[in-house]
C-alpha cells in the first residue's frame, strides 16, 4: 500500500472515529435532556406523565385570530385578498400520516389520478410519519390537499387552516368508527373496570380513538390516567392492535375501523384479541385542503373529493380491500362536536392564541 493509500485509510478511520464519537455525544445529550424533561415534573404528581407528553396544556377549541369566520361555520375562511391565493402548479398531496405508511402513495394512486383530472393539475404525493410535520407542512404551503385522523382536525382546523371536506364511505355513505379498548385472547381483564392497576397502549397524544377518547371515556368508569392505570404509547394503531395479539400490551385503545382492517389484511388472526368496551360513533378522518387556495381551485378539489368513486380495478384493490367506495361529506361544525368536548376534557380549553398558523 502506497503511503498515500495509508494516509486515505488513517483519514477514514480518524473520519469514522470522529462520526462515531459525535454520535454518542447526541446520545448522551438526548438522554440527560430527556431525564432533565422527567425531573422538571415531581415525582409525587400523580399527573407527571400527563404534563411529560403535553397532555396537560391548555387545547386551542377556536380559530386562531389571524383567521376569519364570516359565515360561522367554525372553519377558516378563504382570504379576502387575492394576492394571498395560493394556486401551485402541482398540488401536493398525503393521506393521514403514520410511521409505516410506505403503502399509502399506492393505495391512494385512483384519488391523485382523479384529482389530477377534476383540477387540470398534476398532483404529487408527499409522505409524513407524524402529525406534527405533516401540519407543519400545511402551515409552510408544502401540502395542499390532505386527510387528517379525527383527534387531530380539531387543532388543524384551528391553528394550521385545514378545511375537511368529506370522510372516507362506503357504498352505502356510511362512514365513522367507535373506540375499542381491546385485549389479547384469554385475558383475565374482562371489562374497563379491571384495568385498575394495570397498562394500556394508547397509539399518541394527538389520536382520538388511539389516546384522547378512552382517557376521558375512562372516567366514566374511575379510572384516572396516571392514578388507577398506567400507559404507554405505541406510535400507531397497527402498532397497538399487533401489540395486543402477540401479548406485549395487556390492553390497547384502537379504532373499530382500523382494527376490521388489521383483521382482514392479515396483519392479527381474527379472535386473537377481544373487545372489552365500544364507544359512541365518532366521524372518521376528515379529507380536505388549505384554507388558501385559490377559491376556483378549492371548488374544484371540494367536486373532485365528492365525486371520487373507487372501482375493482388493480389499482383500487387496496381501498376495495377496507371497504372503501368514496367519500361522504361532513360538516366540521357539527361532525366534531363530540370530539371537541373529548379534547375540553383533555385539558383546559382555550381560544387559540394571535398569530398561530
Amino acid at each position: 500500500m502506497s503511503g498515500t493509500e495509508q494516509g486515505d485509510a488513517k483519514g477514514l478511520k480518524f473520519s469514522m472515529a470522529r462520526l462515531m464519537v459525535t454520535i454518542l455525544i447526541v446520545i448522551l445529550i438526548a438522554i440527560v435532556a430527556y431525564q432533565y424533561g422527567l425531573d422538571q415534573v415531581p415525582k409525587n404528581d400523580p399527573t407527571r406523565t400527563t404534563k411529560i407528553f403535553g397532555l396537560d396544556k391548555p387545547k386551542s377549541m377556536l380559530l386562531a385570530d389571524i383567521y376569519n369566520d364570516a359565515d360561522g361555520d367554525s372553519v377558516a375562511d378563504p382570504p379576502q385578498e387575492a394576492d394571498r391565493w395560493v394556486d401551485p402548479e402541482a398540488i401536493l398531496f398525503s393521506y393521514v400520516a403514520a410511521p409505516n405508511s410506505e403503502s399509502y402513495e399506492k393505495t391512494w394512486k385512483p384519488l391523485a389520478d382523479h384529482l389530477s383530472a377534476a383540477t387540470g393539475k398534476p398532483v404529487q404525493y408527499v409522505r409524513y410519519e407524524s402529525a406534527r410535520d405533516q401540519l407543519l407542512a400545511m402551515r409552510e404551503g408544502r401540502l395542499h390537499v390532505t386527510a387528517v385522523n379525527t383527534g387531530n382536525v380539531p387543532e388543524a382546523v384551528n391553528l394550521y387552516g385545514f378545511v375537511p371536506v368529506a370522510s372516507p364511505a362506503d357504498a352505502e355513505g356510511r362512514h365513522g368508527y367507535t373506540m375499542n379498548i381491546i385485549v389479547p385472547k384469554g385475558s383475565d381483564i374482562k371489562s374497563p373496570k379491571d384495568l385498575k392497576g394495570g397498562n394500556i397502549a394508547f397509539t399518541d397524544p394527538g389520536s382520538n380513538s388511539g389516546c384522547k377518547a378512552p382517557m376521558v371515556l375512562l372516567g366514566d368508569f374511575n379510572l384516572m390516567y396516571d392514578q388507577d392505570y398506567h400507559f404507554v404509547f405505541s406510535r400507531g394503531h397497527e402498532e397497538s392492535i399487533a401489540g395486543v395479539a402477540a401479548g406485549k400490551y395487556q390492553a390497547a385503545a384502537t379504532a373499530s375501523d382500523m382494527l376490521a382492517r388489521a383483521v382482514a389484511r392479515g396483519d392479527i388472526e381474527e379472535g386473537s384479541v377481544a373487545s372489552i368496551y365500544e364507544s359512541e360513533r365518532f366521524p372518521s378522518a376528515a379529507i380536505g385542503y388549505i384554507y388558501n387556495l385559490k377559491p376556483e381551485l378549492a371548488e374544484k378539489i371540494r367536486e373532485g373529493l365528492l365525486s371520487f368513486k373507487v372501482d375493482d380495478s388493480a389499482d383500487a384493490e387496496a381501498l376495495v380491500a377496507e371497504g372503501i367506495d368514496g367519500f361522504a361529506p361532513v360538516s366540521y361544525k357539527d361532525d366534531w362536536a363530540l370530539v371537541r368536548r373529548i379534547d375540553s376534557n383533555v385539558g383546559p380549553a382555550t381560544k387559540a392564541p394571535a398569530g398561530a398558523g
